[in-house]
């Protein structure tokens, strides 16, 4: 596909078929006067790298580690969390071939409706919409749940309070502030994740106040597998399987990556960079990180099965058990407080991103159009009110068990994820055909690679195995319970009845490959790539080269 510099001229020239796209570099921003629909671009390759990055290490790691290790044992855990890691990677390679190729405000719920079905745009917006605030509300009650850790007689409407206040700080003002904010965030749950790699190689040797040289010793006893529901070989597989519905939780957000690329600066160079560090960040951080865990603790030991069902404080993390046995004192209060920042970072994001959804579906006219208001500054304040409106559900941890709550909200916002990956997987796969059927070469994309469509169909099939399953217990004799049953099938039945109530009202058609759009849009994010190609400082100095490789 030949660029159209020439027809497009400069980026002030360049229109194309989405209106909402503020095309202006973030540094001019200032100047311009006020918009009523159009977003940013002030998110540059720092901010999309460690928002990469945040995205993909949430407290689910740090909290959840130990259902994960209850439910499977160490190796059925680590096995479980390796694959759905695999997973998400091949959903990230379709994210990051249209991320690239059209840029636009939305992401992969604008691109439902260009290649899929226009009532496929709606169903997956507003499911993302859910999934992200679901797994706001979860964060925000994590969070409640680890101040609680310190200070226990404080009432938790008090941390559910501030952690609103400050999300709505960080994301009211300038997408600058977001993206600055999730830097400095992200960079803490670096630290946290290998500080606490680091900690369990130590004590694992015999560096611990009990000098007690622990090795593998809990991979021998009580066992590599743990049995779930059952015992024998189809215990330690329903343990097994049951562990990729905690890493949907865990692992959920290495789309968010896609979800910026309306507001990325030059997102043809940018984008790409991002999604191709996030296989490598999540085998490094999820395999090391989930290790670490059936090093410290056995999966057995029943001060975390009693910290998992009493609360979601910094008791239920396998760490902090694993530092406990051995005697550690001052390094659970540091975990505590980092995990916060980490909790935070997560609902944090997930507003950001939330608010995002709401705005793009407003401007497709899939959502009432108060939402595609925006600031002067390019934020959706209106959308960004909806989603800290939600958040307030967090509440209901006063007047119930923590830990019940923190459950509702991880099935919640576990199912509507998996869906959502469902929904990404098929956009790339009709993204792929219509390519095809237009003769267009994959090797004419901004960016490509040759395991998309394979690792698409390998997700495809996973995800929808796991989206069906993922609920079984309230299948079998005697484990019926409606609150399961709908926490984790409503996002299924909410899907249904969104795309095709929107069908049949709207008389929606499934988009055929040989009439989507690969080209009206072409030169406006050709010019907007040459400007910022022409704009753009080459660093001249050895450490100037590497620091820019690095962000």
């Amino acid at each position: 596909m030949e660029k159209n510099a020439s027809a497009a001229g400069s980026v002030e020239d360049a229109k194309g078929v989405y209106p909402d796209i503020a095309i202006i570099d973030a540094s001019q921003e200032t100047d311009r006067p006020a918009q009523t629909s159009s977003t940013v671009r002030g998110l540059t390759l720092k901010h999309i790298q460690l928002i990469g990055i945040g995205s993909t290490i949430g407290t689910g790691l740090f909290l959840g580690c130990g259902r994960s290790l209850i439910a499977a044992g160490p190796l059925g855990s680590l096995l479980a969390y390796l694959i759905f890691c695999a997973i998400c990677w091949g959903v990230c390679l379709g994210a990051g071939e249209m991320g690239s190729f059209k840029p636009v405000p939305g992401g992969f719920i604008s691109w439902a409706g260009d290649y899929v079905d226009p009532a496929a745009s709606f169903a997956v917006g507003w499911n993302y919409f859910y999934a992200g605030t679901m797994f706001g509300c979860a964060d925000i009650v994590g969070v409640a749940g680890l101040f609680g850790y310190w200070l226990p007689d404080v009432t938790p409407a008090a941390w559910i309070t501030m952690s609103i206040v400050i999300i709505f700080c960080l994301n009211a003002f300038h997408v600058k502030f977001y993206g600055e904010s999730e830097f400095y965030f992200a960079s803490l749950k670096i630290i946290l994740i290998v500080m606490l790699i680091l900690m369990a190689f130590i004590v694992m040797l015999g560096g611990n106040p009990q000098h007690d040289r622990i090795g593998f010793r809990y991979w021998k006893d009580p066992g590599p597998w743990a049995s779930y529901y059952k015992q024998g070989a189809l215990g330690r597989f329903l343990g097994f399987w049951n562990v990729f519905k905690i890493a949907a939780y865990s692992v959920g957000g290495p789309e968010f990556v896609s979800m910026c690329a309306g507001e990325t600066v030059w997102p043809r160079r940018n984008i790409p960079k991002a999604v191709k560090g996030v296989l490598f960040r999540l085998t490094l951080f999820f395999f090391f990180g989930i290790l670490a865990c059936g090093v410290l603790v056995p999966y057995n030991d029943p001060l975390l099965a009693k910290a998992i069902k009493s609360g979601v404080g910094a008791d239920a993390s396998a760490y902090v058990v694993g530092m406990k046995r051995v005697g550690i004192k001052v390094l659970p209060d540091v975990f505590n407080a980092m995990v916060i920042t980490s909790a935070l970072s997560c609902a944090n994001g997930f507003a950001f991103v939330g608010s995002r959804v709401v705005h793009s579906l407003a401007v497709r006219g899939q959502a009432p159009k108060i939402f595609a208001r925006t600031t002067k500054h390019g934020v959706p304040i209106y959308a960004l009110l909806v989603v800290l409106a939600i958040f307030c559900l967090c509440y209901m941890q006063v007047s119930t068990n923590a830990a019940t709550v923190f459950g509702w909200f991880i099935n919640l916002s576990s199912v509507a994820q998996l869906l959502n990956y469902v929904a990404m997987t098929i956009t790339t796969l009709r993204f792929r055909a219509g390519l095809k059927a237009q003769g267009i070469s994959r090797h004419d994309l901004p960016w490509t690679t040759k395991y998309t469509i394979p690792y698409s169909w390998f997700c495809l099939v996973m995800l929808t195995l796991i989206v069906l399953t993922q609920g079984w217990t309230v299948f079998v004799h005697g484990g019926w319970d409606v609150q399961n049953f709908l926490t984790c099938y409503f996002g299924i039945g909410f899907v249904f009845v969104a795309y095709f109530g929107w069908k049949l009202w709207h008389k929606t058609k499934i988009i055929k490959t040989d009439e989507m759009d690969f080209k009206s849009f072409v030169p406006e994010f050709d010019a907007l790539d040459d400007e910022y190609r022409a704009a753009h400082k080459v660093p001249t100095t050895a450490i100037g080269r590497a620091f820019d490789r690095m962000f």
